[in-house]
């Protein structure tokens, strides 16, 4: 399954792995691991909104029980696999990544959040993969998010493995990024002009 929805754009490639961007999230997304930014705790309100509030929903609200019995803090970094999740959830397997404290939050830990996802994607041997980084779905501003494209393609580009440690065949072959569809077609072209700056360093 490569979960090319009709709705997503192709913005580019990198190392052999086709980027992409779609007005989706984690539950929709058809791909074979889907994956949730998850902070410490959400801004103004007592559960996360959005589609991170539609994963949590369709998992039985495993990531903010877990989250809140201390099982998993959501520290940056930090990783919760889901195996086998339940329809309607798309994927085969869910993570959550955490993103720490949301009042401390810059674009360098998003950049961190999606290299260690695509590591852990490449570590399960998983063809395709989609990050919803849940950013105004736990309360953040939207002024407040700039650099966050260029910062999530800059952590995939650092987890791709290069030409000296290629991955073993059959691995990761598509990326999408889950985005909002408010204002898509302005939000894929800013991930446009952050790939052709990041793919000629």
């Amino acid at each position: 399954m490569d979960g090319r929805a009709d709705d997503a754009v192709t913005i580019g490639r990198w190392r052999g792995v086709r980027i992409d961007v779609a007005p989706r999230d984690a539950v929709s997304a058809e791909v074979a691991v889907a994956i949730a930014g998850v902070f410490s705790y959400e801004i103004g309100r007592n559960k996360p909104g959005g589609g991170l509030g539609n994963l949590d929903t369709a998992l039985g609200g495993a990531i903010t029980r877990l989250r809140a019995d201390g099982i998993f803090r959501a520290e940056p970094g930090e990783v919760l696999t889901l195996s086998a999740p339940a329809r309607p959830i798309q994927a085969t397997t869910v993570l959550a990544i955490g993103l720490g404290n949301p009042a401390a939050w810059t674009p360098g830990v998003m950049r961190q959040a999606v290299a260690t996802a695509a590591r852990e994607t490449i570590r399960l041997d998983a063809e395709s993969a989609a990050f919803a980084p849940s950013l105004l779905d736990s309360g953040l501003d939207p002024d407040s998010l700039s650099g966050t494209p260029e910062a999530m393609l800059a952590g995939l580009f650092d987890a791709l493995p290069d030409d000296r440690h290629p991955a073993r065949p059959g691995t990761l072959s598509r990326w999408l990024f889950c985005v909002g569809a408010a204002r898509f077609e302005a939000v894929a072209e800013v991930f446009r002009d952050s790939f052709d700056r990041l793919a000629v360093r």
